[in-house]
């Protein structure tokens, strides 16, 4: 019997190929898009949680309050590790883990030059061997324990490829790390799956940090705060995270008793920090976003099935009466079409595989951040693409088998079915108002991206940003001033160098700052709030073309003397007129008094996500980082070469590595272009799947009228009119979706720019741009096969049965 529905199946498609070729179409693209999206959302809901006490790490994060708001940060206090075990021995194990950007790492090559290797967008880590106790790794060649001695590393097995061309045979190797710590390989670790927060391919013993570099001395106070330290911990029933939470008062009380009621360290379960947007995770109304579309498409592609398979009753409407009169039960005919539904669907998930596949490779080329995944097969996807496929045999199926099967006989063979005992005209309507509705948000979504892309873009930041290029000086505690001055004699002599200029990190928007507590001119209280502060050289203004209001630039100096504050910085002084606050001073932990000899006219100084904030510039030659460089002339590459060939000379240890200033802010909003060309590519199937259903629904009416259209034509109605006889009723539907659409679109993107400071105001314009799109989209749609029918010789129509 089971057979015997899919060979009938098996028929019945091949005599509506049209049918089937829209149906198979439409649901392997929305299949296929869709499982790409949920493979997405799975990477990042899956992250890390192959450790096997997942739900037992926590994260140790920072919490500073102030009047105005509160700041989180996943950095803790260089001595909080220790503070914690010697307060909470019941802690199964404590960690710290110290993060190292960009490193580069020397492998000593006999008599020839050390080979180089780096990676900008790579990370490394100082670690203690606790780290391993809370994390697991499958070791290839060696272990952890070696790292509690300074001078030792482990490294991931695709580093140990790149440092020496094997994983076998390293141990006890020797690399150097930034030219300044030489490192004996302990262990060589399985490569990470890209789903981890925890991807550092090469990790140095704790020890190093205090006996190699001596940058973090072990009484470092717990007001120094370090983004890039971590602690982790590993709770139990012994002490949990509740256990934390009321100790937490006494521990910031002993330990930084300063900041009592203003500074606080949360513990984080581990598994929330991936998900967390506040510390740099992914946002999860994004997943659900995403998500959300995905179902959309599905459900596009099964309403594109319901419509055609209700229309397309009305012709087999008299097999359907010869199968009853010949015995056959209602539920026998139900399940013969949920055969056809299921062989259709089957089909369908098999081309959608090859959607996912393919799809998946081009995501790992195009999608970038919080977008960039790889799929990893288990045994709960199979059962899932099994519910999937389930779910969508029933959705598309389940009402088109019942109205088939409910035909009377008599009326079926007669041949006086209607369209409304056929699933009746409005259900399609309905159906088609959902699918255009869906399109419509698509749209409207793809066009305000767009626009704010546009004009992040193209906004002016308050600095100049054209023909400027950064490059990294070595990453060492304190810089060497000679060979600054050397590197910057040498950069000024070629003749493609304009100006060179020295900060603690590149470009106004690079992020490059940090956060400080200064106490203001006779005040006697320190400031309620943390202006952000950086380190910049007198060239720096003018390279960058920042703008004085008063005052003058700070003048050479190796020191930090003077400072340059920006507007922000000067009305939550109290100030309103910029020359009132000139010749006060700032006082700065560690540093003598510093004069303000300047206010900015304020600049975005983070991406336009953010507001600006209070900051204050000055002189401070050990703490620069970058050197920016604007170039006269646009011979790039000849530039780039004779910087490289003069960085080489001073800087022989060292990686020189450019990078153009509107590349790196282009870089800062990648997420937002990458969401933008995924809104574009899913707006674009879902009109595709709706233009098809809207296809197969027009061929179905043109053979359903074609003896009204021939009546029409004999009696003297227009080509014209007779369009409109097809269009009027879709431009009608397409309207009522358009009125659906646009609150829910305008609900939800006004939430989406909520996330920038900086952003363009959602105009009418856009919303009736996208219903312009769709309507031209439909119409063209429409009109292929209404204007064939309307151009037909009527004496052929009437002749049509």
């Amino acid at each position: 019997m089971l057979f015997n529905y899919f060979k009938i199946a098996w028929r019945n498609l091949r005599k509506n190929q049209a049918y089937a070729f829209i149906n198979i179409s439409g649901l392997s693209l929305g299949i296929g898009c869709a499982l790409l999206i949920f493979a997405l959302v799975r990477f990042h809901y899956q992250a890390d949680r192959h450790h096997r006490n997942y739900d037992r790490i926590y994260q140790f994060t920072s919490l500073f309050k102030s009047p105005a708001n509160e700041f989180r940060m996943q950095g803790i206090p260089y001595a909080f590790g220790q503070a914690v075990r010697n307060d909470n021995p019941e802690l199964e194990s404590v960690a710290m883990l110290d993060e190292w950007y960009s490193p580069m790492i020397s492998v000593p090559d006999g008599k020839r030059a050390a080979r180089k290797i780096k990676n900008k967008n790579s990370k490394g880590a100082f670690v203690e061997p606790a780290y391993f106790r809370i994390f697991d790794y499958t070791w290839l060649a060696g272990g952890p324990d070696a790292l509690s001695q300074p001078g030792t590393v482990v490294m991931s097995a695709e580093m140990a490829r790149k440092c020496f061309g094997t994983t076998t045979n390293v141990i006890n190797r020797v690399v150097r790390l930034d030219a300044r710590i030489t490192a004996r390989v302990v262990g060589v670790f399985a490569d990470y799956r890209e789903n981890t927060d925890l991807a550092y391919p090469i990790m140095v013993s704790w020890g190093s940090l205090r006996e190699q570099l001596n940058v973090r001395p072990e009484d470092e106070p717990f007001d120094n705060t370090n983004g890039s330290t971590h602690c982790f911990a590993l709770f139990s029933d012994r002490f949990t995270a509740l256990d934390w939470q009321r100790q937490l008062p006494s521990f910031v009380k002993k330990y930084n008793p300063k900041k009592v009621g203003v500074t606080s360290y949360p513990a984080v379960s581990f598994g929330k920090m991936h998900l967390s947007p506040e510390y740099g995770g992914v946002s999860p109304s994004l997943l659900l976003s995403l998500g959300l579309i995905g179902i959309l498409l599905i459900s596009t592609a099964c309403i594109n099935f319901v419509n055609l398979a209700t229309a397309q009753a009305l012709t087999r409407a008299r097999e359907v009466g010869v199968r009853k009169v010949l015995g056959s039960t209602k539920a026998q005919l139900f399940w013969q079409f949920m055969g056809e539904t299921a062989l259709i669907v089957l089909v369908a998930v098999v081309l959608a595989m090859g959607v996912f596949q393919y799809g998946q490779a081009m995501a790992q080329t195009y999608l970038h951040g919080p977008f960039r995944f790889s799929f990893y097969f288990s045994p709960s996807v199979a059962g899932w693409l099994v519910l999937l496929t389930i779910s969508v045999i029933l959705l598309a199926g389940l009402y088109p088998a019942l109205i088939v099967a409910g035909f009377r006989p008599v009326v079926a063979l007669a041949g006086r079915l209607t369209t409304r005992q056929a699933g009746g005209f409005s259900l399609r309507r309905g159906l088609v108002v959902m699918q255009f509705a869906i399109s419509q948000m698509l749209v409207i979504g793809l066009i305000v991206v767009a626009n704010q892309l546009s004009y992040v873009q193209s906004k002016d930041l308050g600095f100049r940003k054209e023909a400027i290029v950064t490059v990294s000086l070595p990453n060492l505690p304190a810089q060497d001033i000679g060979k600054m001055a050397t590197f910057r004699n040498l950069a000024m002599a070629l003749p493609d160098v304009g100006q060179l200029s020295y900060s603690m990190g590149g470009p106004p928007q690079s992020g490059w700052t940090s956060q400080t507590v200064v106490r203001f001119d006779t005040r006697l209280q320190e400031e309620p709030y943390t202006p952000q502060q950086t380190w910049i050289d007198a060239d720096y203004i003018g390279l960058y073309n920042l703008k004085l209001l008063a005052g003058r630039n700070v003048q050479p100096s190796d020191t930090a003397r003077e400072v340059l504050i920006n507007e922000t910085f000067m009305k939550r002084l109290g100030f309103t007129q910029p020359s009132g606050i000139l010749g006060k001073l700032l006082y700065k932990g560690g540093f003598a008094p510093l004069e303000i000899v300047g206010v900015l006219k304020d600049y975005n100084q983070s991406d336009l996500k953010k507001q600006i904030s209070p900051i204050f510039l000055t002189t401070f030659a050990s703490g620069y980082y970058s050197a920016n460089i604007q170039l006269r002339s646009t011979h790039y590459s000849r530039a780039l070469k004779q910087l490289e060939k003069a960085y080489n000379q001073v800087y022989a240890d060292s990686f020189f590595e450019p990078a153009f200033v509107d590349d790196q802010i282009r870089e800062a909003y990648q997420a937002e272009q990458t969401m933008g060309s995924l809104i574009n590519f899913y707006a674009g199937v879902a009109l595709l799947i709706g233009c098809m259903g809207l296809y197969g629904l027009v061929l179905f009416m043109v053979v359903q009228r074609t003896r009204e259209v021939g009546v029409r034509k004999v009696l003297g109605v227009s080509v014209r009119s007779i369009l409109w006889l097809f269009n009027k009723e879709f431009m009608q539907l397409i309207g009522i979706a358009f009125l659906l659409a646009a609150p829910v679109a305008w609900w939800v993107l006004k939430g989406w720019l909520m996330n920038f400071e900086y952003k363009i105001e959602l105009s009418p314009v856009f919303f009736l741009l996208a219903l312009l799109v769709t309507v031209m989209v439909a119409l063209l749609t429409v009109s292929f096969q209404s204007v064939k029918a309307a151009l037909t010789n009527p004496v052929k129509s009437l002749r049509s049965e």
